[in-house]
C-alpha cells in the first residue's frame, strides 16, 4: 500500500488518550445520558480532522487537482463509522491507483487515532458531499461487471497470488522507477515476491486441488529490456504484456489516455484483469503497509465493500494469521486485526471472484519491518493466509484452537483413567495432547506427558492420568493442544486425587509415594 512521506503527529495520539481519561462518563452517569449523548463528539472529530488535513497539506498532488483542499473526518464510535469529507479541488484528471493511494496513509493513521477510542468498522469517503461514483461512473461500471463475472463463476482451486508493486515507467519523469520507497531495510516492490513464494508453496502442500497463478515475473537472470532491470523486479503489467500481447484490455486498460501515472494505473488494474482472464477463483494480493505515523503497526486486509463472500475471506485469514503468527516465537504480542477495512480499491474491484489486499505488517514501523524480513514470520503469516483460504472454501470460519474444561477425578492407587481432551478449531496435524504438571507435592515424582495424534480419528483424543501410589493433597496438571504448526491452545487446568483403595489410609507423611500422570496409554 502507500506511503505519503510526513512527520509524526505524536500529540494526536495523546490528545485522543487524554479525552478519553476526561471526558468519557462513568458507568452510573451512563444510563440516565444514553437517551442525550451524541453518536460522535466534536472534540475528537477535532482531532481527527487536525490531523487529515496536516497529511493532505503534504500530499503530492495528481493532474487536475487543486494545492487548497479542506477536509473534515467524523467518527460515530458507537457505529465505529469513520467519515472523511473532502472538499472542492481533490478529484483529479484520471481516476485510478494513484488516487486511491492518497486515501492511504488518511486511512491508516486516522484508523490508529480512532481505535482509541472504538473499533473502526468502516470508512467512508466523501466529495463535496457526494460518493466517487457520481464523478468516475466507470467506477460503479467496472463493480458491476466484476459482479456479473462472479454470478457465472464456480468455486474451485485455482488461486491468484499476487505480490504487489514493481518498476514501472513514469510518463512525467520519463524514467523508470520503483512504486514504493524502502524503510527500514524494507523495498515492498522486492519483498512481496518472496512472501508469494511461500504462499504459493503452501497453497501446493495443503491445499488439495490448488493451482496458483502468480502475475510478476519469476525470471532472475534476465532484464527486461527497456527498463534494464531483472524481469523478477518489475511490476506486473510488463510480464502479463509480455503472456498476453493479443489482449491489450488486461495491461492497457487506460487506452491512448497518457498522463504521468497511467502505467501505474495500469499495473494494480492488471492484476485483477488477469486473474479474471486466467479463470481464478480467489485473488490474494500480497502487501507491506505504509503510514507517516510510525507507530501504526500491525496485520490488516482490505475487502470491496458489499461484497460478503470477501468479506468471510478477509476475516478468515485475518484469524489465522493472528492464530499463526501469535503462536511463533517472539510475536506472541503482534497486532492483526479482527476485521478487515471495507474500502473500494481497484485491485478487489475489478476481481470477478473473492479478492483480499492482505498487509502483512508496516514497513514504517522498525518493530514490524523486522518481522516482515524474519523468515519465521513469513512462513507464520502465509500459512495463515493459507489456512483462511482453505477452511473459506471449506465452509468454515474463524474458530480458535480451545480445549474445554476437563474435570477432576479421583482415583485409587494403582490405578488409571483415561481422560477425553475435548477442543475446538482447526489444528494441523499431527498434533499432541501436552500435560504438564503444575504443583507436585514434596517427596512426590511427577511425569509429564504428550499423547501423539497423526490423523483426525486416528486414536481418541485422550489422555491416561495414573496414580502410583496415594496422597492427602489433588496434583494440578495443565492439558492443551499443540498442532503441527505450533498453534497451541489455551492450557486447561484440572486436578487429579490419589487415595487409597476402600478402607485403606491415606499414605503417611514423608513417605514418598509416585504419581505417573498424563502418559501416553
Amino acid at each position: 500500500m502507500t506511503l505519503l512521506r510526513l512527520p509524526r503527529c505524536a500529540p494526536c495520539t495523546l490528545l485522543a488518550i487524554t479525552f478519553l481519561l476526561t471526558s468519557a462518563p462513568s458507568m452510573a452517569e451512563s444510563g440516565s445520558l444514553a437517551a442525550s449523548v451524541p453518536h460522535t463528539d466534536a472534540q475528537l472529530d477535532a482531532i481527527l480532522t487536525f490531523r487529515a488535513q496536516e497529511i493532505l497539506d503534504r500530499t503530492e498532488r495528481l493532474e487536475g487537482q487543486s494545492n487548497d483542499i479542506r477536509v473534515q473526518v467524523f467518527f460515530d464510535f458507537n457505529e465505529g463509522a469513520l467519515r472523511i469529507d473532502f472538499g472542492p479541488g481533490i478529484l483529479p484528471n484520471h481516476y485510478g491507483a494513484s488516487f486511491e493511494d492518497q486515501h492511504d496513509d488518511l486511512r491508516h493513521t486516522l484508523v490508529h487515532i480512532a481505535q482509541k477510542v472504538a473499533p473502526v468498522k468502516t470508512i467512508a469517503f466523501r466529495y463535496d458531499g457526494r460518493e466517487i461514483e457520481a464523478y468516475f461512473p466507470e467506477v460503479r461500471r467496472e463493480a458491476e461487471d466484476a459482479q456479473r463475472g462472479r454470478e457465472r463463476r464456480s468455486q474451485g482451486g485455482h488461486a491468484f497470488v499476487s505480490a504487489s508493486h514493481g518498476y514501472y515507467y513514469h510518463h512525467g519523469w520519463k524514467k523508470w522507477v520503483l512504486q514504493r520507497d524502502p524503510y527500514h531495510g524494507v523495498q515492498e516492490d522486492f519483498i512481496t515476491p518472496g512472501y508469494a513464494d511461500e504462499l504459493q508453496m503452501w497453497l501446493a502442500r495443503r491445499g488439495p486441488g490448488v493451482a496458483s497463478t502468480r502475475p510478476r515475473s519469476l525470471l532472475i537472470d534476465v532484464q527486461h529490456p527497456e527498463a534494464s532491470q531483472p524481469w523478477w523486479q518489475m511490476a506486473a503489467r510488463y510480464a502479463i504484456k509480455e503472456r498476453f500481447p493479443e489482449n491489450p484490455e488486461i495491461w492497457n486498460s487506460k487506452g491512448d489516455r497518457v498522463y504521468p501515472g497511467r502505467d501505474y494505473d495500469e499495473d494494480i488494474n492488471s492484476r485483477p484483469l488477469m486473474a479474471n482472464h486466467v479463470g481464478a477463483d480467489v485473488a490474494l494480493h500480497l502487501h507491506t503497509n505504509g503510514a507517516s505515523d510510525a507507530s501504526a503497526s500491525g496485520g490488516r486486509a482490505v475487502v470491496q465493500p458489499g461484497r460478503q463472500n470477501d468479506l468471510l475471506l478477509g476475516r478468515n485469514i485475518l484469524c489465522y494469521m493472528k492464530e499463526l503468527i501469535q503462536n511463533t516465537e517472539g510475536y506472541g504480542e503482534f497486532s492483526v486485526d479482527g476485521e478487515p477495512s471495507r474500502i473500494d480499491k481497484g485491485e478487489n474491484r475489478l476481481s470477478q471472484m473473492p479478492s483480499v489486499i492482505v498487509e502483512m505488517g508496516f514497513h514504517t514501523s522498525p518493530e514490524d519491518a523486522a518481522a516482515l524480513q524474519d523468515p519465521a514470520f513469513r512462513t507464520a503469516s502465509m500459512k495463515g493466509v493459507e489456512k483462511g483460504y482453505r477452511l473459506f472454501r471449506e465452509g468454515k470460519g474463524c474458530v480458535p484452537l480451545e480445549a474445554e474444561p476437563i474435570d477432576g477425578i479421583h482415583l485409587s492407587e494403582g490405578g488409571s483413567q483415561q481422560v477425553d481432551v475435548v477442543f475446538d478449531g482447526y489444528p494441523q496435524y499431527p498434533i499432541e495432547l501436552v500435560t504438564t504438571n503444575v504443583g507436585c507435592p514434596p517427596n512426590w515424582t511427577c511425569t509429564n506427558g504428550r499423547v501423539r495424534i497423526e490423523t483426525p480419528g486416528a486414536k481418541p483424543n485422550q489422555i491416561t492420568l495414573r496414580c502410583e501410589n496415594a496422597g492427602s493433597a489433588p496434583i494440578f496438571w495443565n492439558t492443551q493442544v499443540v498442532d503441527d504448526d505450533g498453534v497451541k491452545s489455551p492450557p486447561v487446568r484440572h486436578w487429579v486425587q490419589c487415595v487409597r483403595g476402600p478402607g485403606g489410609p491415606a499414605a503417611s507423611p514423608g513417605v514418598p509415594p509416585g504419581v505417573d500422570a498424563a502418559t501416553a496409554g
